[in-house]
C-alpha cells in the first residue's frame, strides 16, 4: 500500500453481494460514517482524478480520520469500489423494475432506460471514469465490471425474449448477446466523452445517438420520424384546424 491508500492489487466493482469493505457489523453510526467516506471521494473525484486524491483528503471531507476511514476500508480504491457499486446499485434497481413490469415493452422504456443512464453519468462520470482507469489495469477489476455491466444485460434480454415471444420484435440474433452489446456500446461511449471536457450538446447528442444505436442492435422498429414544420403532414393537420369542415344543412 502506497501513502495515497492504493494497493497493487484490489478486486473491484462491486464486491460480491454484502460486501461492501466494512470490517466491522453494520452499525446505524457506521453506515453513517461509511455514507461520508463515499460522499467525501465523490466530491473529490469531481475535481481531480483519483492518483492525485489521498487518504487524508477523503477522511477530512468526511470529518474523520485517516485511522477511522482504515476502520471501514482497507484502501482508496476500495472506497471508490464502494461509491460506485452504490450508484449502480440504483441503476440495476431501475432496470429490474423495468424488466419486471410485464405491462411495460422494451420499445416503450428504452429510451428511459439509458436516459436513465446518461443521467446517472451527468452525475458521476468522474466517479465511473476513476473505476474504468482502473479496471484496465487489474484482470480481477475487469471481471468484476464485466459482471455487473452484465447484470444490466440480463435484464434487457429479459425484456426482449419477452416482446418477442409476443410477437411484438422480430426474431434475430441471440437475446443476451445483443443486450450485452448494446451494454457495452453505451459503457464505452459514455466512458470516451466524460473522461475529456465536453459541452451540453455533446451530451445530448449521445443520448439521441445512444437510443438510435440500441434500437437498432436490439431489432426494434425504426421510429416514425419527427414532423418537420412546413412538411406535408403538418400543413395538411395545420389545414384541419385552420379550417374545420362545416357540415351541409
Amino acid at each position: 500500500m502506497d501513502d495515497n491508500g492504493d494497493e497493487a492489487a484490489h478486486r473491484t466493482l462491486p464486491p460480491p453481494a454484502g460486501v461492501r469493505g466494512r470490517r466491522r457489523p453494520r452499525l446505524s453510526r457506521g453506515d453513517r460514517r461509511e455514507a461520508a467516506i463515499l460522499d467525501s471521494v465523490v466530491r473529490l473525484l469531481r475535481d481531480r482524478p483519483a492518483r492525485k486524491i489521498t487518504i487524508e483528503e477523503i477522511a477530512k471531507g468526511a470529518g474523520l480520520s485517516r485511522p477511522s476511514v482504515y476502520f471501514y476500508f482497507d484502501s482508496k480504491q476500495a472506497i471508490i469500489d464502494a461509491a460506485v457499486q452504490r450508484v449502480m446499485g440504483s441503476m440495476l434497481s431501475t432496470a429490474a423494475a423495468a424488466a419486471g413490469n410485464e405491462d411495460i415493452t422494451l420499445e416503450a422504456s428504452l429510451e428511459g432506460l439509458i436516459n436513465n443512464v446518461l443521467d446517472t453519468w451527468v452525475e458521476h462520470g468522474s466517479l465511473f471514469c476513476a473505476a474504468i482507469d482502473y479496471v484496465g489495469r487489474d484482470l480481477e477489476a475487469r471481471i468484476a465490471w464485466r459482471d455487473v455491466l452484465e447484470a444490466g444485460a440480463d435484464e434487457l434480454a429479459a425484456m426482449l425474449e419477452r416482446d418477442r415471444a409476443r410477437g411484438l420484435v422480430k426474431p434475430g440474433g441471440d437475446a443476451r448477446a445483443l443486450a450485452v452489446a448494446a451494454h457495452w456500446m453505451v459503457e464505452r461511449n459514455c466512458y470516451m466523452l466524460f473522461s475529456r471536457e465536453h459541452t451540453e450538446p455533446e451530451e445530448l447528442a449521445l443520448r439521441t445517438t445512444m437510443v438510435l444505436s440500441a434500437r437498432r442492435i436490439l431489432g426494434l422498429p425504426e421510429p416514425p420520424p419527427p414532423t418537420e414544420p412546413g412538411d406535408a403532414a403538418s400543413r395538411n393537420a395545420e389545414a384541419q384546424v385552420a379550417e374545420p369542415q362545416v357540415a351541409e344543412s
